[in-house]
């Protein structure tokens, strides 16, 4: 059985528009520019209680659905310091999204903000409940609405990367385009199931305590028509959309490595884990908004929508 909050989780502004907070509307509608008065909007497990484990006590206290509030600290001071008045918050990023049947851009807030106890400044990027903190060295065109996407590949010598063109897909293939955005769009549409979503391949001890490794985002797809599991488009598309990429380039380059591909993408073309879930993990939405920087000891090998 799935648990209700009380509180309304659409982030749909009209019919195009999403928010990148909990809601488009009602309590959970505050942003840094109207933050919440309280630090019981943070309690994940009362107000996204459908974010967890069946099995977790939601009386317990999950900030911003850590366990540890020690974990969710630079969150507590970039909240804090907007609602005491201690500084102004610096969007560094326009953070509304776009839904149409050609394109899909994921709404993406980010914010300045300076991290301690070394005072590193980095950015603060929100997605319906999930947050990141990225050092400005790290991603360094960030105010250009850029981001850096690095994968390791270990021993590997080639990494697979879907391309295409709008223009030059076959009629069958726009529509099969159309289905797989029109099923993004829907797992951005409300603040639970994104969160859902974009969780559901992860699977490590930090995140124990949600609903991780359901894969529910391939019933989403399959709901939808879309046939994920065949070879052809909709394959390829569905597992260029589950390539966890890393913000950090560490994890490429060192944990993942030795072998990594630097990517290039709109901050707009994001969907992100939540912090304690580690790795700054990220994944993207639209593989033809994907271009290549640098590869180190492999090559692309890429796949070309077929007819």
């Amino acid at each position: 059985m799935t648990t209700r909050s009380r509180f309304a989780t659409s982030t749909v502004i009209c019919s195009e528009r999403p928010v990148p907070w909990l809601a488009s509307q009602g309590p959970l509608a505050y942003s840094p520019e109207e933050p919440p008065a309280t630090d019981y909007f943070f309690q994940y497990s009362w107000i996204l209680p459908g974010i967890f484990d069946p099995k977790i006590n939601l009386r317990e206290h999950r900030y911003f659905g850590s366990r540890l509030k020690s974990s969710a600290r630079f969150l507590f001071d970039f909240w804090g310091n907007i609602r005491k008045g201690n500084g102004a918050a610096r969007q560094r990023y326009s953070p509304f999204g776009i839904f149409s049947d050609i394109e899909v851009k994921t709404p993406v807030a980010v914010y300045h903000h300076v991290r301690k106890p070394y005072d590193t400044a980095g950015s603060v990027l929100i997605q319906h409940g999930s947050y990141q903190w990225i050092s400005d060295q790290d991603q360094p065109n960030i105010d250009c609405g850029q981001v850096l996407l690095y994968r390791g590949i270990a021993e590997n010598t080639a990494f697979r990367c879907l391309q295409f063109r709008l223009e030059e897909l076959s009629p069958a293939n726009r529509d099969i385009l159309r289905k797989y955005l029109g099923v993004q769009a829907a797992m951005l549409s409300d603040s639970v199931l994104s969160f859902n979503t974009i969780h559901d391949r992860v699977n490590r001890c930090e995140t124990d305590g949600l609903r991780h490794a359901t894969w529910l985002g391939d019933e989403v797809a399959t709901a939808a028509g879309l046939d994920i599991h065949s070879a052809g488009f909709a394959n390829e598309l569905w597992r260029a959309a589950q390539q966890s990429y890393s913000l950090d380039p560490l994890m490429g380059t060192q944990k993942f490595g030795p072998h990594y591909v630097v990517l290039k993408t709109p901050l707009n073309n994001l969907r992100i884990t939540t912090f304690f879930a580690g790795e700054s993990e990220v994944k993207i939405v639209d593989p033809s908004r994907v271009s290549v920087v640098e590869t180190v000891g492999c090559q692309i090998e890429f796949i070309h929508a077929m007819k």
